[in-house]
């Protein structure tokens, strides 16, 4: 990788350990901050039954999707990016402020403290698929749990006959980043969803084209091939290098 996406990653690292004790909206922007997301427009969540309460006045939840939210300890809605933002010039994004529920051209970053103890990927998905019920706009998550980090965003599409709804799909999480000591294939994985990287790779200049770049790079089979791209280049040098 070339000098630029080290620099990247090492800055990922840095906020990814200051992640792990800093109040939780000011982790999580730092986090966000060094992928180059940033933006003023913001809202107060409250408490997670106050949030609840008031997201879900459509009563979009059952029972047992309000259920998964009972792990959840702190709720804040660090920031939302909308498709101006994105389309803007680098020296005028995110200047706007006001949080706007009704803005389906965004994405809205969350960030949630949840209780102690193992939370499996099942119900990480499940609860991001449950939250994103409630929003007009994808809701990206940032989940810390003890010294983990883990980050779950849902693919929506518009839905075929009525065009003011989306269709939610399948969930992809980032699972359990150990903050003080990333690996570096998590690394890699953040790295790739940096904005300036989704610009100048990924010609990204409008919310559709930042929501399918977003897609792209977590797409599970292509986070294989990579893998198995990089393990057959070590294996390589390995043969090179190695006396046996």
């Amino acid at each position: 990788m070339n000098e630029g996406v080290g620099e990247m990653r090492e800055a990922i690292g840095k906020a990814l350990l200051g992640f792990a004790d800093a109040p939780l909206r000011e982790g999580a922007a730092a986090v966000l901050n060094a992928l180059g997301y940033a933006s003023e427009r913001t809202a107060d969540a409250g408490s997670v039954a106050e949030f609840l309460d008031r997201q879900e006045a459509g009563s979009r939840l059952t029972e047992k999707q309000r259920a998964l939210f009972d792990s959840w300890r702190e709720i804040e809605l660090v920031f939302q990016v909308t498709d101006e933002e994105i389309a803007s010039s680098p020296g005028d994004l995110f200047t706007d402020d006001g949080f706007d529920a009704g803005r389906i051209r965004s994405f809205v970053f969350i960030a949630v403290e949840l209780a102690d103890g193992p939370h499996s990927r099942t119900r990480l998905a499940e609860m991001t698929r449950a939250l994103n019920r409630l929003f007009e706009m994808p809701a990206v998550l940032l989940l810390r749990c003890e010294a983990r980090f883990s980050l779950a965003v849902i693919h929506r599409r518009p839905h075929r006959r009525d065009g003011s709804r989306d269709v939610l799909e399948k969930v992809t999480l980032v699972k359990d980043v150990e903050v003080k000591s990333p690996h570096r294939a998590h690394l890699d994985i953040l790295a790739d969803l940096a904005l300036p990287r989704m610009v100048d790779e990924r010609n990204v200049a409008s919310f559709e084209d930042l929501h399918r770049a977003w897609e792209d790079a977590l797409d599970t089979e292509e986070l294989n091939r990579r893998f198995y791209r990089e393990l057959f280049k070590w294996y390589e040098r390995a043969i090179e290098e190695c006396e046996f």
